[in-house]
């Protein structure tokens, strides 16, 4: 099954049936993104840093070396990430090193790397996240998880313009990269 393009025709329907899908639809919306916005703050609140913080020190996690990069793999500014991460430095959740291509003994050659204190950071946040996320799988029961999960690898889909994977082996590998994300 192939993701419908969102520039795409549909074919033609009521119009006043269609607008009050898409209302419904954006209320719906609303009520997730309020959800969402206070799992984040119970986030925020256990693990003492904002969204932005969170989302730098994972960025460094997985692999970024510099702020600039930070701020592309979060969306923020070049300043604002420089002002992120050098607070993420100044509260020891991340360290400066020597930059991995910088010749031996050159100045000015830094690189992010996260500490040990910054690691077990991002391993509460997403421990908090699985827990939430287990709470609302047992919650839901497996036929409606099953539901929720291939609808949210439809709109996946559409919202990338790619299809969404609806294979079996799609649960064996988000539970490996969690697993290597939280490390031993």
């Amino acid at each position: 099954m192939t993701a419908p393009s969102l520039g795409r025709p549909r074919p033609a329907e009521g119009p006043g049936a269609r607008l009050a899908t898409v209302l419904r639809l954006v209320d719906e919306l609303d009520d997730v993104t309020r959800a969402a916005t206070d799992v984040a703050a119970r986030v925020e609140e256990a693990t003492g840093l904002r969204r932005g913080e969170l989302a730098a020190l994972s960025a460094v996690a997985d692999g970024a070396r510099s702020a600039r990069e930070v701020g592309r793999r979060c969306g923020q500014a070049d300043d604002a990430a420089a002002v992120t991460t050098e607070a993420l430095v100044r509260r020891g959740l991340l360290r400066r090193t020597g930059h991995p291509r910088a010749p031996s003994g050159a100045s000015g050659g830094t690189a992010l790397a996260i500490t040990e204190v910054g690691r077990v950071v991002v391993q509460q946040a997403e421990g908090l996240r699985i827990r939430l996320l287990d709470s609302v799988v047992g919650a839901l029961g497996p036929d409606e998880t099953d539901r929720l999960r291939a609808a949210v690898q439809a709109l996946t889909g559409v919202l990338d313009g790619t299809a969404a994977p609806r294979h079996a082996d799609c649960r064996e590998n988000d539970s490996r990269k969690v697993a290597a994300r939280l490390g031993p």
